[in-house]
């Protein structure tokens, strides 16, 4: 009895050790996985590194980034150098008298390179109260220079309806000889002296008018056509050169070689071209 005893005892102590020894090998396997995954991590996060991942066209996105300036920044990688001197203020130069578009880099001048450029007006604009008169004065000079010009059309339409209707049957010689009697009242203090007024000279009497044609009742208005083009050739000529026709520069009288007035027993006779004789005052 007693030695059936002491062999249960043995019995307990060989699985209590069986029991520790499986204990023991589970807990080194575990530990040997443990170290093997650890290994394995780092051994592939090394061997990331080494292809050059976090440099590559996703490293930006894929890596932290310690700055909001490299992410969202237009400008690219930027020194710290390079932010210092961004953040230096920038002194600018404006004249207080008027207002500049065009500025100019100071130091480009100077050869300062140590701060920012220094901001100064180029070109001045205007005070507004200036541009406003010079705009005035302008629409003024504008308007009597369109003044001018059509008064000098409507004198130069006056010669021509004159030569149209007075001598559009003779030749050019003869038309611009009309003309010339004309221009020839125009500079005498006996006559009005602007074109229009020479010609329609006392057109509001009947038949007793300078020029027949100013009153004789008909409408003054030429027809289209060749006659009407010489006429206005005519009268830019005779405006044109004040040299011509020498022999009646001082011609103020013609009439047709068909009749006989009174005043022209009064008068220098000049020369006779074609169907009309020019005189002058005596």
């Amino acid at each position: 009895m007693h030695h059936h005893k002491t062999g249960g005892n043995h019995e307990r102590q060989v699985r209590a050790k069986a029991r520790v020894s499986q204990l023991l090998s589970f807990g080194m396997g575990g530990v040997l996985i443990v170290g093997a995954v650890a290994f394995a991590g780092h051994y592939m996060g090394e061997n990331a590194a080494a292809r050059g991942l976090p440099d590559a066209a996703w490293s930006d996105v894929i890596s932290p980034s310690t700055t909001i300036m490299r992410k969202s920044s237009l400008l690219g990688s930027i020194s710290k150098e390079k932010l210092a001197a961004l953040a230096e203020p920038v002194e600018q130069i404006v004249k207080t008298s008027s207002k500049g578009d065009f500025m100019v880099d100071h130091s480009l001048i100077t050869g300062r390179k140590d701060t920012l450029a220094r901001l100064e007006t180029l070109i001045p604009t205007p005070a507004i109260w200036k541009m406003e008169r010079n705009w005035k004065l302008g629409q003024k000079q504008k308007r009597q220079v369109m003044s001018k010009r059509r008064q000098r059309l409507a004198q130069k339409d006056c010669l021509a309806r004159a030569v149209y209707f007075e001598a559009r049957s003779e030749s050019e010689l003869g038309q611009l000889a009309v003309a010339k009697v004309i221009l020839n009242r125009v500079k005498s203090k006996n006559y009005p002296n602007t074109i229009c007024g020479v010609v329609y000279q006392g057109s509001y009497r009947k038949n007793s008018c300078q020029f027949s044609f100013a009153c004789d009742g008909r409408a003054d208005n030429p027809r289209k056509g060749n006659s009407w083009a010489q006429a206005k050739r005519v009268a830019n000529r005779a405006l044109s050169n004040g040299s011509l026709l020498r022999v009646i520069s001082t011609a103020t009288h013609y009439h047709a070689d068909y009749v006989n007035p009174r005043w022209s027993r009064a008068m220098d006779r000049l020369i006779k071209i074609g169907n009309h004789i020019f005189y002058r005052g005596t």
